[in-house]
């Protein structure tokens, strides 16, 4: 009973750490402004399959406040679909430069790096902006990332997210899992333990620095690129930074099959940049860990303590997507909140032994520092 108490409060205690680092994140204003002449910048956009809002989300970007910028969009395959949607948005806006890529290069085993390298082959500025398909940004993004790359001595900025237009019980949970522990975690390591967490959602980095740590092709070779890409600029000298302009990750419609495959492809990236961390992880599921205790003990004292924790992190979630503009009923979280916790609590093991993960169509093994290994490499799956 007291052991559960104690793990009860411990986790709540690191929860709230998470909140109060989102919420000292995202929102801040750059902390030096714009540069007189704002640097032209190429955005290189990676398609594959048309996600949720794809239109939507694109049209985002051809309407950025920003004088000189141009966007470069590619698929690996000249017939995929979301190619004609690019065209027809880009043919709404012929004042901005943009340019379609149809077609991969191959740097290395990342697929996503294989199409950025040849985006980045027909961009023409220093300064390169990777954004995912899936996201929608408000007007004012590119000012205020360029505003942080601009900070001295800066290699590389990424940008606070929120999960959004997420339906059914699967995008429920990403939205949660997002607005919550992702970005918390993010916001936590930058701003109290002064470590590069980066999630390439949105990265800002200037060519030459790329250059200095072997390009996309050093990049290719790992499943989280863009997390060792912030590494390698921390180890070369040049800062990483966290933006505070919050672009929206738009999931569309999940199952909760499809919550637990992505869940489990992160987990499997994070325990193989650190397993103490991924061990220590299990701290942060403070509800999960206490129901397991709870049934163990069966007393109406355990369930109590159950309880309490749930509400707590309940509360706690709720308060961290208000915070981001996130708005569901209340009575909504302690459900969403208990299946979330055991779903994770149930999957928190399979990383240990598995090193096989699947993205986007791609199989591929990790190892160490999520390098990755052909499917016919030797290992453990």
């Amino acid at each position: 009973m007291i052991v559960l108490g104690v793990l009860a409060s411990f986790g709540l205690l690191l929860n709230l750490m998470l909140w109060v680092g989102q919420r000292r994140l995202a929102g801040s204003p750059p902390p030096f402004p714009p540069p007189d002449k704002l640097p032209f910048l190429s955005i290189l956009k990676p398609v594959k399959g048309v996600d949720a809002d794809l239109e939507t989300n694109l049209r985002s970007f051809f309407k950025l406040d920003y004088p000189d910028f141009e966007l470069v969009v590619g698929a690996p395959d000249a017939t995929d679909p979301a190619l004609e949607i690019v065209r027809r948005v880009a043919a709404e806006f012929p004042a901005v430069r943009s340019r379609i890529v149809e077609g991969a290069d191959a740097v290395g085993l990342n697929p996503k790096m294989n199409l950025v390298s040849a985006l980045a082959r027909r961009a023409e500025a220093e300064l390169l902006l990777i954004s995912d398909s899936n996201i929608e940004a408000p007007p004012g993004y590119l000012r205020d990332i360029v505003a942080h790359l601009h900070r001295p001595n800066v290699g590389l900025v990424s940008s606070p997210f929120r999960g959004t237009k997420g339906f059914g019980v699967g995008g429920a949970l990403e939205a949660l899992q997002l607005n919550t522990y992702v970005i918390g975690g993010v916001a936590a390591l930058h701003l109290f333990f002064n470590q590069p967490c980066v999630v390439g959602k949105s990265m800002l980095f200037r060519r030459g620095d790329l250059e200095l740590i072997g390009g996309f092709a050093f990049l290719g070779r790992h499943l989280a690129e863009d997390q060792v890409c912030g590494e390698e600029m921390r180890a070369r000298g040049r800062e990483v930074v966290v933006a505070g302009c919050v672009i929206d990750n738009v999931l569309g419609r999940r199952t909760v099959r499809q919550f637990l495959d992505r869940h489990l492809r992160w987990c499997r990236i994070r325990r193989r940049i650190s397993l103490p961390g991924y061990v220590g992880e299990l701290l942060l599921n403070p509800v999960g860990l206490v129901l397991v205790g709870a049934a163990i003990v069966g007393t109406a004292g355990s369930l109590a303590v159950f309880g309490g924790t749930l509400l707590g992190m309940s509360a706690l979630g709720a308060a961290a997507e208000r915070g981001l503009g996130v708005r569901r009923p209340l009575l909504y979280y302690p459900a969403l909140e208990l299946l979330r916790s055991v779903l994770v609590v149930a999957v928190w093991a399979v990383p240990l032994f598995s090193r096989t993960v699947s993205w986007r169509g791609d199989k591929m093994k990790i190892g160490p520092r999520t390098r990755l290994e052909p499917m016919g490499g030797t290992g453990k799956n």
